[in-house]
């Protein structure tokens, strides 16, 4: 019979259950305490090297990077986990969270492979104990890049791959989550100290990890984690997923990565894809905007600016869609179409820090459009990409 490892959340011993089986309560071998297993979820270790069907493998990321050997299971279930072999690399110098100093970074953070599906990194449980790690993950949506109306939700490190989202409510973890306006102006250390530690994890899994997804974006497959630890040792593996490949970059820049084959691989396939616009709008304003634009043909989408004369939580519902063919200005009350053949002026002034536009075309005019300096940025370079001749005033 299949079998997969589970992790008894009071002692933390490695324990084999069904492979298939999961809600049982069961009774811990080594400390008798009584727990319900989990339902099997997310991809087991056995079959990680191919959790990514169409991954990009970057030929020359692992060995020469940094050797991993996987802790193995136990192969009964009174056993405790074996110690895993430590990371090696033979380069750089490598510090326990004790041994460390304040500053030093350590460089072992291995990238296993990366695709559509996003980038997989492996790295020693140990690295969860230094604060700089913990919070290497930029302070950006992880789904559209935006720096602002952020929350701080907590990866939960479980046995298996899984997406974080299912985990936290599967723990019904509501309280992992702090709004931005509670971490603001703290500094690392005060923000990992402001959040809860993680519940049903063994150490040091259970220490809290930030990230970051905006106030308009789900973050269902964003990222997960996995932890494989001996709770005796401390000693162990991990496993992060994040979707967001540039965020991905930057993670493994922050956390010590920056030297090493795999992150100059995913720097260059980043650098050499074509981004997919749609893709970095929230996905609420994507489904607000699917209400009003249809694609004809091969016709591309290339940017959305909202209307900052009204407030953000009606973004996608008002404002100027730039397409390969069209220049789009949509209300509740109002649409208009033009084409990058027809001519186009647009006269800007200043008001209050920010841009008041007057947009005319043969058949139609905008008479006031507000926009912020993003905004205003991007409607440049989204009307030259467009093909569209517009006369600045």
């Amino acid at each position: 019979m299949q079998t997969r490892q589970v992790i008894c959340p009071h002692c933390g011993l490695a324990l084999q259950a069904p492979a298939g089986r999961g809600g049982d309560i069961v009774q811990c071998a080594k400390c008798q305490q009584r727990f319900r297993v989990p339902k099997p979820a997310g991809i087991t270790d056995d079959t990680i090297t191919s959790w990514l069907s169409d991954a990009v493998v970057p030929p020359h990321v692992g060995d020469d990077d940094l050797e991993a050997s996987r802790p193995t299971q136990a192969s009964v279930s009174t056993a405790p986990a074996p110690r895993p072999a430590p990371l090696e690399a033979p380069r750089e110098a490598v510090f326990s969270a004790s041994q460390a100093p304040p500053d030093a970074v350590v460089q072992t953070i291995r990238l296993v492979k990366f695709g559509d599906a996003g980038a997989l990194m492996e790295f020693q449980a140990a690295r969860l104990k230094e604060v700089a790690f913990r919070t290497a993950l930029p302070r950006r949506c992880l789904r559209c890049g935006t720096p602002s109306h952020l929350l701080a939700h907590i990866i939960i490190y479980s046995p298996v791959l899984v997406d974080n989202v299912s985990l936290e409510a599967e723990q019904a973890a509501g309280a992992l989550r702090l709004a931005e306006d509670q971490v603001r102006d703290l500094s690392p250390q005060q923000l990992l100290e402001r959040l809860p530690m993680v519940p049903n994890v063994p150490a040091p899994g259970n220490l809290p990890m930030p990230y970051w997804v905006c106030d308009m974006c789900s973050g269902a497959g964003l990222i997960g984690g996995q932890i494989q630890v001996n709770t005796q040792s401390g000693n162990g593996l991990c496993h992060l997923r994040i979707r967001n490949l540039r965020r991905a970059l930057e993670f493994m820049e922050a956390a010590g990565g920056g030297a090493t084959k795999g992150f100059r691989k995913l720097r260059e396939h980043i650098e050499s894809s074509i981004e997919n616009p749609w893709e970095q709008l929230p996905s609420v304003i994507q489904h607000r905007v699917e209400q009003w634009y249809k694609p004809a043909g091969n016709e591309q989408y290339i940017a959305y600016v909202p209307d900052r004369d009204r407030t953000r939580t009606e973004d996608g519902m008002s404002g100027l869609l730039i397409s390969s063919r069209r220049l789009i200005f949509h209300t509740r009350l109002r649409h208009s179409e033009t084409t990058s053949e027809k001519p186009l002026k647009l006269q800007v002034s200043n008001s209050g820090g920010k841009l008041s536009v007057k947009l005319e075309t043969p058949i139609w005019d905008i008479k006031h459009l507000v926009l912020d300096r993003d905004g205003a940025n991007l409607l440049r370079r989204a009307l030259v990409v467009s093909g569209f001749k517009p006369v600045w005033e």
